[in-house]
């Protein structure tokens, strides 16, 4: 992956305005996970620190507010890729970050259920199935356990209860809050989410720390339709789709 100074550099050759620099430099952030949403201040410091003109904050903002290809971000005055222009800023940039892409199915989870929610999950998705299209099962079925633990977390985040599966500013174990959750009286959850939940640990922690097995597809095959039922009440209950 090409750092913001190399791509800088590439975008430099294209005749492009300070709008459209400071949105190829939104879509930079959403691909590297660098930053969520960037103010129009923030954009304008990013552009001039590598090396382009500094743009003036006022202007930049109107001309982002009017851009087809942002929407306004979670935090005051910032901004973010509009996802419905996100195909066109990908073909438009993607040679520039020299990275590899690779074609998966939903062998695991629908590439769908997050697209277009956050990257990191897209990104893990991606991931799970493109581990599992490869046979590389041991790798799936870790993917699959961090998956689980951080929508567990998203769920907590989203209800501003985080602090109820905290100690200070770290996160429980995650045998601790599926416990947790699991007798959450606040958490609508299928009858067998709890169990599902433990069988996700158990494989993930066995392919993570078994020093002799090495997983098989029909491990994971085995609890597919319910590793689907379970990330989708997941993703439902953290309010990402």
């Amino acid at each position: 992956m090409s750092t913001r100074t190399a791509f800088a550099r590439k975008i430099a050759t294209l005749d492009l305005s300070h709008a459209e620099r400071a949105i190829a430099f939104l879509w930079y952030y959403r691909q590297t996970q660098e930053f969520d949403e960037r103010t129009a201040s923030e954009l304008a410091n990013d552009l001039h620190d590598d090396g382009f003109p500094k743009p003036q904050v006022s202007k930049l903002h109107s001309a982002l507010m009017r851009s087809r290809f942002t929407n306004k971000g979670r935090r005051e005055k910032t901004f973010q890729v509009d996802l419905r222009k996100l195909q066109k800023l990908d073909e438009k940039y993607g040679g520039f970050l020299d990275a590899k892409k690779v074609d998966v199915s939903d062998s695991v989870i629908p590439n769908e259920w997050v697209s277009g929610t956050r990257v990191y999950l897209e990104k893990m998705v991606h991931q799970i199935n493109g581990s599992f299209d490869a046979g590389f099962y041991d790798g799936c079925a870790i993917l699959c356990r961090r998956l689980m633990e951080s929508l567990l977390i998203e769920i907590y985040i989203s209800q501003k209860r985080h602090d109820e599966i905290q100690d200070g500013r770290t996160f429980h174990r995650l045998e601790k809050i599926i416990n947790y959750a699991s007798s959450d009286k606040a958490l609508t959850l299928g009858r067998n989410t709890p169990k599902t939940m433990i069988e996700v640990k158990q494989l993930g922690d066995t392919a993570a720390h078994d020093r002799v097995y090495i997983t098989h597809e029909t491990d994971i095959t085995l609890i597919r339709a319910r590793l689907r039922k379970m990330i989708q009440e997941l993703l439902h209950a953290a309010g990402i789709t």
